[in-house]
């Protein structure tokens, strides 16, 4: 079968319609194809004549990208097979999202998680791609723009010193070949507005841990006190949770099986090392309002279980106690229900 240059992407939030502008917007664009969930969404997109706009800061002018196709995810669902997919739903959304689709993806396809947490390859390797024979090539991206929806076809992009980074996950099943994955990565490569920089799947790993364990602590602190990220530092009170959380994430990391045949220097997770990335990230990031606040704010499902959740998971297989992130965990999940069922 020969590979299609179409790029079909899945979860049309500020993340997911930010790489389809960026994509649409180079020279000698790929085909790229939206896929909708809601009807709503769907309607909206045809209705826009198959545009999405982008404005750099708020009152930026108004760049559009136009070309795309779009995709219900109802009745009837295509067969066609999928070669290049960009997944970017929420982590905890994602087997659901990739249910009405799993006919169309095998091991001729290449699927890249623009997310953040970890846990997400093994849930879809248990429940969907069961078989290693017949799995899609994986790769990760992590996102590091500021960037927000103004409506369901018009992003906000923060400012222009965002990055992405993108690699190919290590280890995959018996059907995956190096080459497989080429095409969608050059393509993520070759945007000017993505700044994307490829690396290899140990400096990858690396990054995602070390964006996990800040995640850790400024997505639930600022949802449950409702504050913007650069609150977290204003109170005394807040560092001895917040030591308590690095110590404990600092203990899975430096015991993870998987770092063992890695080129990763273990004392990159000690406590201090990962207290110095933390207030990196408040500092960098201290007027942003966090995914998990905004999820809260907006009544939605946060991603706490692949990102707290995963370090507890992971924590019991060590045999290392974690009842710092296991506390902020189930005090995440109890007040998001509340907004969850308060908003029905």
């Amino acid at each position: 079968m020969i590979p299609s240059r179409t790029i079909h992407i899945l979860g049309l939030g500020s993340i997911g319609s930010f790489i389809a502008h960026s994509l649409r917007s180079l020279p000698n664009a790929p085909p790229v194809t939206l896929l909708a969930h809601r009807k709503g969404l769907y309607d909206e997109l045809v209705a826009s004549g198959g545009k999405l706009g982008l404005r750099v800061k708020e009152d930026g002018p108004l760049q559009q990208s136009d070309g795309f196709d779009a995709e219900f995810l109802g009745d009837p669902v295509s067969s066609d097979p999928i070669h290049n997919l960009i997944v970017a739903v929420k982590a905890s959304a994602t087997v659901a999202a990739l249910g009405p689709i799993r006919h169309r993806l095998g091991p001729q396809s290449t699927v890249c998680l623009f997310q953040n947490g970890l846990g997400q390859l093994d849930d879809l390797n248990s429940r969907i791609f069961t078989d290693p024979a017949t799995r899609p090539a994986y790769m990760f991206g992590i996102m590091r723009h500021g960037v927000y929806l103004r409506s369901s076809v018009e992003a906000i992009l923060s400012g222009t010193s965002g990055t992405a980074a993108i690699g190919v996950v290590g280890n995959q099943g018996p059907s995956f070949t190096p080459s497989q994955p080429r095409y969608l990565l050059e393509t993520l490569l070759r945007s000017p507005a993505l700044r994307c920089e490829s690396f290899d799947w140990a400096d990858l790993y690396r990054m995602q841990l070390l964006k996990l364990a800040s995640n850790c602590v400024l997505n639930p602190l600022t949802a449950l006190l409702d504050v913007r990220n650069g609150c977290i530092d204003e109170s005394a009170d807040l560092l001895p949770l917040q030591r308590s959380l690095l110590t404990e994430i600092s203990a899975v990391y430096q015991n993870l099986p998987e770092l063992d045949d890695l080129p990763i220097d273990r004392e990159q997770f000690s406590v201090p090392a990962l207290e110095a990335v933390l207030r990196d990230t408040v500092e960098k990031t201290a007027q942003n309002s966090s995914s998990m606040r905004e999820d809260m704010r907006k009544g939605r499902a946060t991603e706490i279980e692949f990102i707290n959740g995963w370090i507890m998971r992971r924590g019991r297989e060590l045999g290392i106690s974690c009842d710092a992130n296991a506390t902020v965990t189930q005090l995440v999940l109890a007040k998001s229900r509340l907004g969850i069922n308060a908003a029905k």
